[in-house]
C-alpha cells in the first residue's frame, strides 16, 4: 500500500472504527523507530484520520491505485 491507494477493510474492522464504508484513502506512511514497525495515516468516509497498523496490510484489500 502507499499513498494515494484506495483500501478496502474488512467489514469488523470498518465497524470497529465506526466508518460507514469500508473504503480508506491512505494519506501518508509514518515512519516509526524500528524497521519492522510502520503504520499508515488514513481518511476514512467521515472525515477522520485514522493511524493504522501493519496488521492491515493482509487483511485489506488495494481497490484503486
Amino acid at each position: 500500500m502507499k499513498v494515494g491507494d484506495l483500501v478496502r477493510l474488512p467489514q469488523p474492522t470498518a465497524n470497529c472504527w465506526g466508518i460507514n464504508r469500508e473504503v480508506i484513502l491512505i494519506e501518508k506512511v509514518l515512519t516509526p523507530d524500528h524497521p519492522w514497525l510502520y503504520a499508515w495515516n488514513a481518511l476514512a468516509s467521515n472525515g477522520d484520520v485514522i493511524e493504522f497498523g501493519r496488521q492491515i496490510e493482509h487483511s485489506s484489500e488495494v481497490v484503486k491505485c
